[in-house]
């Protein structure tokens, strides 16, 4: 009997000891059929903070104005200097100065490291359970250190969120130079606990930017910068007639001659002092960042280490770098993988819009920063404000990959089912419209198509100032733009489009008469 109240209690004792095991997995598993999302944040997504918890803390990136205006000041009088004698190198020096007190302190170390004061204390870590398609999980990082690091950080990331949230998988949506973080996770890591993969504006194959920047190819031009300016003016405040004003005084210092002479000017002090801020300043600082690296282009790459001067003997760095080459170089056999074994895998890209105009790339159709043949890995482009010659449209076999305005053909991109286009979308710039799409990416079960959704095929009209999304269906037209929006800021676009036409057209005549 004794024996058999034993046996009895520590079956008991068992079982209160399980019990809470089990009341705990019980717990932790969530039924409620969607999967985390996971934010993968941009290029500056956390702060980089020098002596962080001190008196002397000072944010570094993500720079405040009293910083930058305490870094400026000292140099004022060297700047006036220079501009009373028209000295380069006075110049060159209080540019440098400035770099140097700005961004100085971020500089990293050959083997890619940061000084041990300069750092991110204050990144993020997952807490609470709450998770659906309108509640995210923000991953940031540090954007100058090997991508690979924060790859292992954001496996530890999943882990944490899964734990939170009873979910054996997540959903990733990276945003900029989040796509870069993505091509390092998924090459060492793989996609077996992803659910769905959204990239909105990612340099997956780079930025143009970038690899001119890096292989010393400097260019200002007249017609690109008015571009840019030109582009930026819808996502200012102060309302569509400040807009159109700002838009009119842009074309005005066209007419004017202004640009280029501004240009000019330009031009001649770059050729002085370029390559003294190159030596002195960009390689030395942006040189030293793994994850700016990221950002330059396969064909850009070699030219790359022999301007900056890294090599194999300038410590760890070089080996970071070259590791993400695999990465970059696999992207494409990643996300098809990816895709072929269950997981939803989206790719969201901008165009028409000017792209950086400090390049000589500054043609290249984009969102603004990332070039749309980098972003949507492997489409073919027509450049900016431009469309795709009729010899190629003529050889394609297929044409339904087709843009409606002509300007881009999805079929040689690497997802060309699973990739979309915004028409004037700004580098990630979000609405309410764009964020009605991914609810949908993140929502349904199933792997969408560009031929699944009526309301959203593969090339889609941005709209910020609605907001919407509305299908591509032909080339922009300043004159129907006013028509369906009758805006200030549009009847200035169609006066600016009508001033294009004469100005061509007195070109046109003078050449015939001249001929």
């Amino acid at each position: 009997m004794k024996k058999l109240i034993s046996i009895l209690m520590s079956a008991l004792m068992l079982f209160g000891v399980m019990a809470p095991c089990a009341a705990a997995t019980e717990k932790s598993e969530c039924d409620c059929g969607f999967n985390p999302v996971i934010y993968v944040g941009a290029l500056g997504c956390s702060d980089i903070v020098r002596d962080a918890g001190t008196e002397n803390e000072q944010t570094l990136w993500k720079i405040d104005t009293g910083y930058l205006l305490s870094c400026i000041a000292p140099q004022l009088p060297t700047i006036a200097k220079a501009a009373l004698t028209l000295n380069a190198d006075t110049f060159a020096d209080a540019l440098i100065a400035f770099v140097d007190d700005c961004f100085g302190d971020l500089t990293l170390d050959g083997n890619g490291q940061s000084l041990p004061n300069v750092n991110t204390p204050y990144l993020n870590v997952p807490t609470g359970s709450e998770h659906h398609a309108d509640c995210d999980y923000y991953f940031d990082y540090d954007f100058r250190l090997d991508p690979f690091a924060h790859a292992d950080r954001l496996q530890e990331f999943i882990d944490q969120v899964e734990e939170l949230t009873g979910h054996s998988k997540v959903q990733l949506k990276a945003s900029s130079m989040g796509g870069v973080v993505l091509s390092a996770y998924l090459q060492k890591y793989g996609h077996s606990e992803i659910e769905t993969i959204i990239t909105q504006c990612c340099p997956l194959k780079g930025t143009a930017v970038a690899g001119e920047l890096f292989c010393g190819k400097f260019e200002l031009n007249a017609t690109a910068l008015r571009r840019y300016a030109q582009d930026a003016l819808p996502y200012m405040d102060g309302g569509d007639f400040i807009q159109a004003v700002l838009y009119s005084l842009t074309d005005a210092l066209r007419v004017a001659g202004v640009w280029e002479l501004l240009i000019g000017m330009g031009d001649i002090i770059v050729a002085q002092v370029l390559d003294r801020i190159y030596d002195e300043a960009l390689i030395p600082i942006f040189g030293s960042f793994a994850g700016i690296w990221a950002f330059v282009p396969e064909e850009y790459y070699e030219d790359a280490l022999v301007f900056m001067g890294l090599n194999e003997d300038t410590g760890d760095l070089y080996n970071q770098v070259e590791n993400y080459r695999v990465a970059m170089a696999n992207i494409e056999e990643n996300l098809r993988k990816a895709q072929s074994d269950g997981v939803k895998t989206y790719i969201l890209c901008g165009y028409n819009v000017q792209r950086t105009p400090l390049v000589s790339a500054w043609k290249n159709t984009s969102d603004g920063t990332v070039d749309t043949m980098y972003a949507s890995v492997g489409a073919t482009c027509a450049l900016y404000g431009e469309e795709l010659t009729e010899e190629y449209i003529a050889s394609l076999t297929d044409t339904k990959y087709l843009s409606p305005d002509k300007m881009i053909d999805a079929s040689t991109c690497a997802l060309p089912d699973n990739t979309w286009f915004l028409r004037d979308w700004l580098h990630c710039n979000g609405n309410d419209a764009i964020g009605a799409l991914y609810r949908i990416m993140l929502t349904t079960d199933k792997q969408l198509t560009v031929f699944d959704m009526e309301d959203y095929p593969q090339y889609l009209q941005n709209d910020d100032a609605t907001p919407s999304l509305t299908p591509v269906t032909g080339a922009p037209n300043a004159f129907e733009n006013f028509k369906n929006k009758p805006s200030a800021l549009n009847f200035v676009l169609m006066f600016s489009a009508i001033i294009d036409m004469i100005l061509a057209k007195l070109k046109e005549m003078i050449t015939n008469i001249g001929g």
